[in-house]
């Protein structure tokens, strides 16, 4: 983080540090490193993102990091939705640290309607359809993911856009690998689509623009970065009560949510999109007004001093 005069790095591998602060990133780094000399030998935190009682793995791994937490100066996460699962599971409330995920303000920003009508001629999709987004990975694996990772909702996905294919003329924009079942669905309904992976993700910015609405079905999440990078491209979101979404959302004032597998409900707020101009302009203008706390700066400065700094203070 050299904004605040402290030397970062990635590595995949900590056994050789000593006296440093040693951050694992998911819930899987933190498992492969308990037992090992880097938990002894220096200050560490782990960051877990999401997760629910049930899953074999998962609650293995849980059980480690509960029974030895007192190996970890602090635990993070990015969701009221974590923080209270990290506190019924036994975590104690003094190791948890609340921060959510950050977006780039300055790749992410909206589009003029010239740059929407341009976006759209670019990627071939009709200026006259209602153009749903959903930029996040929903299949098992890497390659054509045409099995799908039910946690992501790509069933309820493909519900939502079934109601509405009845009720206007829709089109669905997927970006991101492992999209092979939702495709294989939307090829079955008669829905068309087009499907992008982008190496870079500026690519991924650009393609928000060609939006009416930003969908997301997910069962569970920790983010998803959809969520902020929607609300700063000023395309109106529409998402399950998951991951980060309940913190950035004040639904009807800057988007709109529903509960976990209610299709129902999620096609009824696009329909109100589709059907409500006032309603689009509402929320975007709100959530553009609320993202501005979301972004990277301020984010990356919440680490600093909410995780880093307290523990240099106390080690120094």
């Amino acid at each position: 983080m050299p904004s605040f005069g402290l030397p970062a790095s990635k590595i995949p591998f900590a056994d050789k540090l000593v006296g440093q602060i040693v951050h694992f990133g998911s819930l899987w780094e933190i498992q492969a490193g308990l037992q090992r000399s880097v938990m002894r030998d220096n200050y560490v935190v782990g960051t877990i993102f999401h997760g629910i009682r049930g899953d074999a793995s998962f609650e293995n791994a849980l059980a480690k990091i509960v029974q030895q937490q007192d190996q970890f100066l602090k635990l993070h996460t990015a969701s009221t939705i974590m923080e209270e699962r990290f506190k019924a599971w036994g975590i104690s409330p003094d190791k948890i640290v609340n921060i959510p995920l950050g977006v780039d303000l300055q790749t992410f920003h909206p589009s003029s309607e010239e740059a929407r009508r341009a976006a759209r001629e670019r990627l071939g999709i009709p200026q006259n359809v209602f153009v749903v987004g959903s930029f996040h990975k929903d299949g098992v694996g890497s390659q054509e993911g045409l099995e799908p990772k039910l946690i992501k909702g790509p069933d309820v996905l493909l519900e939502v856009v079934s109601k509405l294919k009845g009720k206007m003329p829709v089109f669905v924009y997927l970006t991101a690998p492992a999209r092979g079942y939702v495709i294989e669905g939307l090829r079955k309904l008669g829905i068309p689509y087009r499907h992008d992976v982008f190496e870079d993700y500026h690519a991924v910015a650009k393609s928000y623009a060609a939006l009416d609405a930003y969908l997301v079905a997910s069962r569970e999440e920790g983010g998803p970065s959809g969520v902020l990078e929607a609300q700063a491209s000023g395309v109106p979101l529409v998402s399950t009560r998951v991951g980060l979404a309940p913190d950035l959302v004040q639904h009807a004032h800057n988007g709109l949510l529903a509960e976990v597998e209610d299709s129902a409900g999620l096609t009824e707020h696009l329909l109100a999109l589709a059907q409500d101009q006032a309603l689009s302009q509402r929320l975007t203008s709100n959530a553009l007004e609320s993202i501005q706390a979301y972004g990277w700066p301020r984010i990356a400065a919440r680490y600093y001093h909410e995780i880093y700094k307290p523990i240099l203070d106390e080690v120094s």
